[in-house]
């Protein structure tokens, strides 16, 4: 093991190996968490005999940092992907006990945005949003539950389309269990304000009425209506084409094409938390937010202070 300080020295077929069972060790970790670790570690592995002088120094961090953008070209938010998942590689390093420090910890990655790139909408254009919506019938009533869960509950379209029936707690205050980004099981509880528990309620109604037995818990919370793959759970694809669809047809997309999306529904409900009196706590807890400046955006965004100190 090196010492603090000292250069840690490996041949490539060494850092193939750990590399290897780095990836082996995220087994709990969601495929396509697996599958980001994995490309982004592929280029450094293509990039360290280039280099011949990489001994996980933070000097050779920065080195590799300069590579990316200089000669890769990638924009910050690529480079930020590759450095976290160097990061994340060199501390499965010092858990192994072969390195003693981690060089890519204070090496910045890409730079953090000072704002979202989607547009949200204002109190008046979800009421006309929502009235716009026909729940007389299935396809109504389904995309209805669907918006109402994703700006009552800020689930993001692949919560959303991951939720079953079952998901839904009803006892005691309402929720719903949701399988957060990089997680493998539903081990997050969102609370479900009551007008969004009536709307799935209404959806679900419709969609069962007549059917006989026990409901699946298992089964898909929003499913295909279209021909083609009818009853079948709903795919993100699916979820973008509805909510642009009801957001078209109810005036407020007007000129926002690129802008105005479906995560703009959970973009608007992270607003509403804020205006609500939410904490910063609160919103990354109820959005499911790891990283705090994410969370801090929303409070800029509305002009206020995110701290007991009234720090923005």
């Amino acid at each position: 093991m090196a010492k603090s300080g000292q250069q840690l020295r490996l041949t490539h077929k060494e850092l193939v190996d750990h590399c290897e069972s780095f990836i082996v060790g995220l087994a709990g970790k969601a495929p396509e968490t697996r599958g980001t670790y994995q490309r982004s570690l592929r280029k450094f592995l293509n990039w360290f005999p280039v280099d011949s002088r990489f001994h996980f120094q933070r000097r050779d961090v920065e080195r590799y940092r300069r590579f990316l953008v200089e000669k890769e070209h990638l924009k910050e938010a690529s480079v930020g992907t590759y450095l976290t998942a160097l990061r994340r590689f060199c501390q499965y390093l010092i858990d192994i006990g072969v390195l003693a420090e981690n060089p890519a910890s204070e090496v910045i990655g890409g730079r953090r945005p000072e704002r979202h790139s989607r547009s949200h909408l204002t109190y008046e254009e979800v009421e006309l949003l929502l009235d716009a919506i026909d729940a007389s019938t299935l396809v109504g009533a389904r995309d209805l539950a669907l918006i109402q869960l994703m700006l009552g509950c800020a689930l993001s379209e692949r919560e959303c389309r991951l939720a079953d029936v079952g998901d839904i707690i009803r006892r005691g205050r309402p929720a719903i269990r949701v399988q957060g980004k990089g997680r493998t099981v539903k081990d997050e509880t969102v609370p479900m304000p009551p007008i969004v528990l009536a709307s799935i309620d209404e959806y679900l109604e419709r969609r069962f009425a007549g059917a006989s037995g026990v409901i699946d818990p298992e089964a898909p919370l929003f499913v295909s209506l279209s021909n083609h793959g009818l009853g079948e759970r709903m795919q993100a694809r699916g979820m973008r084409e509805a909510i642009n669809r009801r957001l078209v047809d109810s005036g407020v997309k007007r000129d926002r094409t690129r802008t105005l999306t479906a995560f703009s529904l959970r973009h608007t409900a992270g607003l509403m938390m804020v205006d609500s009196g939410a904490s910063l706590e609160e919103l990354m807890s109820r959005m499911r937010i790891a990283w705090r400046p994410t969370a801090q955006l929303y409070f800029r965004l509305r002009n206020r202070p995110w701290g007991p100190g009234g720090e923005q």
